[in-house]
């Protein structure tokens, strides 16, 4: 029974597949596997490069196309973009997914894991911000601890002089 009910499935699959092919009347949705395939064929990508390819999917970021918003998305995601950039491609990113409730899920994903980055990178940034005040009052401390130094050896040496000439006065007596 069971092979039969497995023969009976391949033999429906079958009769489908022998239906002829459509063109969908609407180009298939952007996926996280488009994106992905798009950054890792842009990873290598030179700087200039990426400033012309960036510049140019801007302009036909307009158009409305999902290929150039797909192409926008995977440019503002390469590690060549700032983070000005970066923010504009996940707000673009935001938008497609608003006018398509009925994304994939493997998007909604995506979006997931662009947030997780957008927050780490802030993360590195705050970090880092923290790191350069905390350098800067360390600087501004040692600077301090510097001067000190160098008032105790004036004192040191002040006082060096004074039982100098103390001793000088000492042996002078009678």
């Amino acid at each position: 029974m069971v092979l039969l009910g497995g023969c009976s499935e391949l033999r429906h699959a079958s009769l489908e597949s022998e239906k002829p092919l459509e063109e969908p009347a609407v180009s298939p949705s952007v996926s996280s596997k488009d994106l992905l395939s798009c950054l890792d064929n842009l990873q290598s990508i030179e700087g200039k490069e990426f400033d012309a390819k960036f510049e140019l999917a801007e302009a036909s970021l307009m158009s409305g196309r999902e290929v150039d918003t797909l192409h926008f998305i995977c440019l503002s995601l390469n590690a060549k973009a700032d983070y000005e950039q970066f923010k504009y491609g996940t707000m673009v990113l935001e938008q497609y997914l608003d006018e398509h409730p009925d994304s994939g899920k493997d998007l909604q994903g995506f979006r997931i894991l662009v947030d997780r980055l957008d927050h780490a990178i802030r993360n590195k940034w705050s970090s880092w911000k923290t790191l350069l005040n905390d350098k800067k009052a360390l600087k501004a401390e040692v600077a301090s601890l510097e001067a000190r130094i160098e008032d105790l050896n004036k004192q040191i040496e002040q006082l060096k002089n004074i039982e100098n000439i103390m001793k000088s006065r000492e042996i002078g007596q009678p």
